[in-house]
């Protein structure tokens, strides 16, 4: 388990807002061209339970990391294969908050 601060956390929220609206903060405009292959990469070969576990620690790591710019050069220090699969693990993430809050609920 690990300890998140509230700034930690008002963080990831921000960056996972803005990717529902389509800004990417994490990944820059450069980086655009990459996180497309990858997706599509992902969908026609999705994550296995296996590589999720593999990634936790790292999605933890970006996580605790205290700006958007530490954050950023985490994943660029990266090897390519966990990079891929931190992002598949990010936009399941997005994803996931996604049907969360546009759920109907009674």
């Amino acid at each position: 388990m690990i300890y998140v601060s509230q700034d930690q956390l008002d963080q990831v929220e921000y960056l996972i807002t803005q990717s529902i609206q389509g800004h990417h903060a994490l990944f820059g405009f450069e980086g655009f061209e990459d996180v497309k292959r990858i997706l599509e990469k992902g969908a026609q070969q999705p994550i296995q339970e296996s590589e999720a576990y593999e990634v936790e620690p790292h999605i933890e790591r970006l996580i605790l990391q205290p700006s958007l710019e530490e954050k950023k050069a985490y994943l660029e220090g990266l090897d390519r294969k966990t990079y891929e699969r931190v992002v598949l693990t990010y936009f399941n993430i997005v994803e996931n908050n996604l049907k969360e809050r546009s759920e109907v609920r009674h």
